[in-house]
């Protein structure tokens, strides 16, 4: 498996190369292997809405903490390509919660304006 350092670097690549990057969202490992495995796939996203659904939750933080990084860290733990994650607003601590994501191999987040 690719190291978090080399997903980083490949993920800025992909944004800073001029063509087009389209990033797929997925939400469990499986749709995270069927897109990995689609011809032209470079990376990955995570959708917090979908996998808060997955779990039986409504969107908008009610999946705990936790349980997302879990979600996320089995969709990195799946594939090879870059995985960038849409971590809501923060959780009420977005630095803390990038760094937690970093931790389980996300290279890329998003984060919502609550403002």
């Amino acid at each position: 498996m690719t190291s978090t350092p080399d997903q980083a670097t490949r993920l800025l690549q992909l944004h800073r190369d001029p063509a087009l990057l389209t990033v797929v969202n997925v939400w469990d490992a499986i749709s995270a292997r069927v897109v990995a495995d689609t011809p032209g796939t470079q990376a990955l996203a995570t959708a917090s809405h979908s996998i808060a659904a997955s779990w039986g939750y409504e969107d908008g933080e009610n999946i705990p903490l936790d349980l997302m990084l879990e979600a996320v860290g089995r969709i990195v733990a799946t594939t090879d390509l870059p995985v960038t994650a849409d971590l809501e607003g923060g959780y009420g601590d977005a630095a803390a919660t990038v760094r937690r994501a970093i931790g389980v191999g996300v290279v890329g987040a998003n984060l919502e304006d609550q403002l």
